[in-house]
């Protein structure tokens, strides 16, 4: 994790002023300054698992149940300030360390804000996704365009809503819930990374390109058995109201369907109806 955190710096061309704000569980449950001391802290941090494997502990460890009750081994937030962020955030939780098979995964999340794609181009963002998938051994991943929320995501939520509808090309991300994601895929986005046993499950690489014709939409073989079907030049929002569905996004929703994961009533966000939440989240199947 130390390398990726060393890749994301560089390709962000990080002065000091993008990641200033740290959120560590192990090192203080409040947000600190990232300071010289703090960085060298979080750079051992990311270096090696802290703990082994879970079922060697024993069974009224306090470690134990701290582990299990919060969800996660190891887990950083580098952000910038608390109260003014500047786009930047890169998130690490890393799955517990169980030697049963288990759908947990650990989750990596990292953002920049819009204006690097307006800076910089689409190019420098697939460069900076593809070098961080690189080096992982992903079972799903993605990038494109996302919603980020500092604050006020329940209250913000009700008020974007029809614009967030007419819009399917912005994601809505649901912090932590992909730690649990096993094998499934939570949702298509502009680039998308598929693991070997979905790869494998829709035929390979070569049959997956033969069932995608939308213009712009390519199919790359990664290393690990592994791919990324991007779905055109850059990212877009769509516009249902101005005719832009976003059909390349739908051709590879209804091929990728049986993997999807599929909407539970309980992602049901404040200010949304059950109706809405599911029209949303199957925005590209409907």
């Amino acid at each position: 994790m130390q390398q990726l955190l060393d890749i994301y710096l560089q390709k962000i061309g990080d002065d000091g002023n993008k990641l200033t704000t740290g959120h560590n569980p192990d090192i203080n449950e409040d947000p600190f300054p990232l300071t010289a001391p703090a960085w060298a802290s979080i750079r051992k941090h990311l270096e090696t698992p802290r703990f082994g494997f879970l079922d060697d502990m024993d069974e009224d460890s306090t470690w134990l149940w701290i582990l299990t009750k919060r969800g996660f081994d190891t887990g950083v937030r580098l952000t910038g300030d608390t109260f003014d962020p500047s786009g930047y955030e890169f998130s690490y939780w890393a799955r517990l360390p169980w030697r049963e098979t288990s759908p947990e995964l650990s989750e990596l999340s990292v953002s920049v804000p819009i204006r690097f794609l307006t800076d910089h181009g689409p190019d420098k963002l697939r460069e900076l996704a593809l070098a961080l998938a690189e080096l992982l051994p992903s079972t799903t991943g993605h990038a494109g365009l996302s919603l980020s929320f500092t604050r006020g995501r329940s209250r913000i939520l009700p008020i974007i809503k029809d614009e967030l509808i007419r819009h399917p090309g912005w994601d809505v991300p649901n912090t932590g819930a992909t730690l649990d994601l096993g094998d499934q895929i939570d949702g298509v986005h502009w680039l998308n990374f598929l693991g070997p046993s979905v790869l494998e499950a829709v035929g390979g690489a070569q049959t997956l390109r033969s069932r995608l014709s939308a213009p712009g939409t390519t199919v790359q073989e990664l290393t690990g058995g592994r791919a990324v079907v991007s779905l055109g030049a850059a990212p877009l929002a769509g516009d249902t109201k101005l005719d832009e569905p976003l059909l390349a996004y739908r051709e590879l929703a209804r091929v990728l369907e049986p993997w999807l994961q599929p909407f539970r009533p309980f992602n049901t966000w404040d200010g949304f109806t059950e109706a809405e939440a599911r029209r949303w989240w199957r925005r590209f199947l409907d």
